[in-house]
């Protein structure tokens, strides 16, 4: 039976014990070594040397079974931290992990530390490093077919992407090899690879003075068809038509669109206004600033009937080409 400890033989056996309790403490296991530093020396400044021995053997005893256990729970833990760092790095969301595993460490610390604590925070460690080696590299295929599509894209338009088509091949080999760690991190990499492509120019999209140009061109086309309904001579009519197309359509432009409409709008009006009236000058061919146009209307017989020049040797065009780019959009 072994002699009883004197006051300065458990003093100094508690010195030890708590020197190796916060080496574990140093190493991220919440020993008690503040704790039992306290209860004995209260012990035995009461002069209660035998509870004071009582408090010393029972942190022995979980001091060893500390320091058993540690060992793979301290693997684990980190092997956990390490994925979980590499998962906030990839944008992986932690909400569903957390509320199913939670998180071992915070697990460890807020228990008594005991056997059983010791074992429940290891297993959580497992857990979380289960879940996270599944899910890390099924978030390391969904992004790496995004980023193909986009390095695809950039190369088609003609980017310069060889830097990063080297970097996405080692991903995908990183990814084939279920180089977790590696391939995780050559995402994050190809990911501000990809971002210093230059982006796709946008599509400009029309200005308000855009719109109200094609808003008036789609009137006058609309009071162009009307004239073509009205006309009494089909053939004539139909020069009409294809000499204002051949106006819309032309490449050059003179003055600004807002004046080539309000000019072809006085054209269209003074011409309707002379068919309607007769007048002795639609019969023999009107001069304006845009050609000359015969009435449609004309005799069967008379001058420009058959499409052929008036008179006095102008051409039927009835608008002069103008060049309305902004138009044909």
């Amino acid at each position: 039976m072994p002699a009883p400890l004197g006051p300065e033989e458990v003093r100094r056996q508690l010195a030890d014990l708590v020197q190796r309790g916060r080496a574990l403490e140093g190493e991220g296991l919440p020993f008690p070594s503040a704790s039992l530093e306290t209860g004995i020396g209260t012990a035995l400044s009461y002069g209660s040397v035998e509870q004071a021995v009582t408090l010393l053997r029972r942190g022995e005893a979980l001091y060893t079974v500390a320091a058993r256990d540690w060992g793979w729970v301290r693997e684990t833990l980190a092997r956990a931290d390490e994925l979980r760092r590499l998962a906030v790095e990839v944008g992986l969301d932690l909400q569903h992990l957390d509320s199913r595993v939670g998180d071992p460490r915070e697990q460890l610390k807020a228990e008594t530390l005991s056997a059983a604590s010791l074992g429940r925070a290891g297993a959580s460690a497992s857990l979380a490093v289960a879940v996270l080696s599944d899910a890390l590299p099924k978030l390391c295929v969904q992004e790496a077919q995004k980023l193909g599509e986009t390095i695809r894209s950039a190369r088609n338009r003609g980017e310069d992407v060889r830097d990063v088509v080297s970097r996405f091949s080692k991903l995908l080999l990183a990814v084939q090899d279920h180089q977790l760690v590696q391939g995780a991190r050559l995402l994050v990499e190809v990911r501000r690879a990809v971002a210093r492509i230059p982006r796709a120019p946008t599509v400009a999209l029309p200005s308000e003075e855009e719109e109200e140009i094609l808003i008036e061109a789609r009137n006058l086309a609309r009071r162009i068809q009307k004239i073509k309904s009205r006309a009494r001579n089909a053939q004539g009519a139909a020069r009409l038509m294809t000499q204002v197309r051949a106006a819309l359509s032309e490449e050059r432009r003179t003055g600004s669109p807002e004046e080539e409409i309000e000019a072809l709008w006085s054209e269209v009006d003074r011409l309707t206004k002379e068919r309607a009236g007769g007048s002795p000058e639609s019969e023999a061919g009107v001069a304006s600033p845009f050609g000359t146009v015969d009435d449609p209307g004309l005799p069967d017989d008379g001058p420009g009937a058959d499409g052929t020049d008036a008179p006095d040797g102008s051409s039927a065009d009835v608008l002069a080409p103008s060049r309305r780019d902004r138009l044909r959009r």
